[in-house]
């Protein structure tokens, strides 16, 4: 197990293109850093905690333009929520984005831990990759992208923690000739961290352009264009990430 590394338990509800937060009241405060405004319950956690929250929210901001090598400029609204009853999600560590409107919506619950930070982060992750680089073409790269650049200044899940948790679950990933088929994905826990650990293996050996030009890919044309640019097949590149990811382990 990596250091600092923590089962996550939290629930993306995905990203939703179109609409936005709905139905807002005018019992909010906010506050406004370098990239997002954060709307918060008045006297909730969220706002005592508002200031480091958004100290990870531009961190992760500006690691993800800087790992994918994107433009992206928006200023993204955080509306974060005291339950899952009160943000209209289905439990109280969850979250959606929605790229259109450049907001998303999460539940903002103690602790003040990895597994909220990584919520949040993931859910912003979707608005900027939607707006720098379009429609994601697989559930694949839409979820896993969303995890594969995680910043992991202030917590530990992220690539080491995606890789060794490979290395434990071997068995049961599925290939990725399953992942990449959005006929075949179901949204389990297993295909989210098992999308991030090898979308963060492929950037980490090979840059981020080939993940930019394979990103709008859809199932059925992936495998062929994922051969053209990386000049290797995903089930030889597949064999290699498992095989990183088991010698990792055992550093």
């Amino acid at each position: 197990m990596v250091a600092g590394a923590l089962p996550i338990l939290w629930l993306s509800v995905g990203c939703n293109s179109v609409l936005g937060p709905s139905k807002l009241d005018n019992n909010w405060r906010s506050y406004d850093s370098v990239h997002f405004s954060l709307f918060v319950r008045p006297d909730s956690f969220a706002e005592a905690n508002q200031a480091r929250l958004a100290e990870v929210l531009d961190d992760q901001y500006t690691t993800t333009v800087a790992r994918l090598g994107i433009t992206y400029t928006g200023h993204i609204s955080a509306f974060l929520y005291t339950s899952a009853a009160d943000a209209a999600l289905a439990c109280n560590r969850c979250g959606m984005g929605y790229p259109d409107t450049e907001a998303l919506r999460a539940t903002c619950q103690a602790p003040l831990d990895g597994n909220l930070f990584y919520l949040l982060s993931h859910e912003a992750n979707h608005i900027i990759q939607r707006n720098a680089m379009g429609r994601p073409g697989t559930y694949f790269m839409n979820d896993g992208l969303a995890s594969a650049v995680i910043s992991t200044r202030f917590h530990g899940v992220g690539n080491e923690f995606f890789w060794a948790w490979t290395a434990s679950h071997a068995s049961a990933i599925p290939a990725l000739s399953v992942l990449i088929d959005d006929s075949k994905w179901g949204g389990t826990d297993d295909e989210y961290k098992a999308s991030a650990s090898f979308l963060a293996y492929l950037i980490d050996r090979a840059g981020p352009a080939p993940i930019r030009q394979l990103y709008q890919v859809e199932s059925r044309s992936f495998a062929q264009r994922f051969n053209a640019l990386y000049g290797r097949s995903l089930e030889d590149l597949e064999r290699d990430w498992r095989a990183f990811c088991a010698a990792r382990a055992q550093m």
